[in-house]
């Protein structure tokens, strides 16, 4: 038996009933009837072979089957209102579009040398970024916010059926400390005064056993969600910090900060992450070191 087409307009009305609380209210916005609401909600059910909403009461409450299509419309309607923002944009055809998230945790310096390929070798490029913590970055792509986040965390096992992550860079970590502490601790880390970063990244547990394993407790004088925040505490010699060997350069310039101990046992990873099933933006599969599709 063949299956009914999806009538959008019927998803619309679902939609607003469940965001709205009740066919009056959604009938209300919409400007319609609440009897049109109510043969059309049927017709849909009718249509998916599936009750959507349950009579509790005076109310109306999704069924399992109506949450998952509500989860589905929210970004199906979604994703059509930023069709038309996209369509909206007088600059639109002027120039390529690239938006992207970048985690906290991920230093500043890495997200450039990450992007700057792309900035160099694309004329017009229009590049968006949004900083914040990795779980609202991947929310926002999600809601096709975003074409793209970088992170130091690889994708968990709820996430890898909508998502997909690349791993585009690494970097051994090394400790670093600027001439002061060098001069007070040399290389002895037993009693050195240490920043690390905050539980939410993902080096922080790695370092852990790393100072466990050599027998080593220094005091942690500071902890940092910010990756940046704490570079800038460890430049101005609050205390030893770790930080990819990549950044060495900088440090010194912009610090005088030194690398005092290389870690080869531990590097620094960073993902870039997308939405497992979408056109691909061509940016985006040239940053992941994919062909477009």
């Amino acid at each position: 038996m063949a299956r009914a087409e999806l009538n959008y307009k019927h998803l619309h009305y679902f939609w607003t009933v469940a965001h709205e609380g009740g066919v009056a209210r959604a009938a209300e916005r919409l400007d319609v009837s609440p009897q049109t609401i109510s043969g059309q909600l049927s017709k849909l059910e009718r249509d998916l072979g599936r009750a959507l909403f349950r009579q509790e009461g005076r109310r109306l409450v999704l069924t399992e089957a109506g949450r998952e299509a509500l989860r589905l419309a929210d970004e199906i309607f979604l994703l059509g209102e930023r069709l038309q923002e996209v369509l909206a944009d007088p600059e639109l055809g002027q120039a390529a579009r690239l938006v992207v998230g970048i985690a906290d945790s991920v230093p500043k310096l890495v997200a450039w040398q990450l992007l700057s390929p792309l900035v160099e070798s694309t004329p017009n490029l229009r590049l968006t970024c949004h900083e914040g913590e990795f779980d609202e970055l991947v929310s926002a792509l999600s809601r096709h916010k975003l074409d793209v986040v970088l992170s130091d965390r690889d994708l968990g096992p709820a996430l890898q059926h909508r998502l997909r992550a690349r791993r585009v860079a690494a970097s051994p970590i090394g400790l670093f400390a600027t001439g002061a502490l060098r001069a007070r601790h040399g290389a002895d880390l037993r009693q050195a005064p240490l920043l690390l970063p905050s539980r939410r990244s993902s080096l922080r547990a790695r370092l852990e056993r790393w100072l466990e394993s050599e027998g080593l407790r220094p005091p942690i004088v500071g902890e940092f969600d910010d990756s940046a925040l704490l570079t800038t505490f460890g430049g101005n010699g609050a205390g030893f910090f770790p930080a990819a060997t990549v950044l060495a350069d900088m440090l010194a310039a912009q610090y005088g900060a030194e690398l005092v101990r290389e870690l080869p046992e531990l590097s620094e990873d960073y993902y870039a992450v997308a939405p497992a099933a979408r056109l691909a933006n061509p940016l985006v599969a040239r940053l992941m070191g994919m062909e477009a599709a």
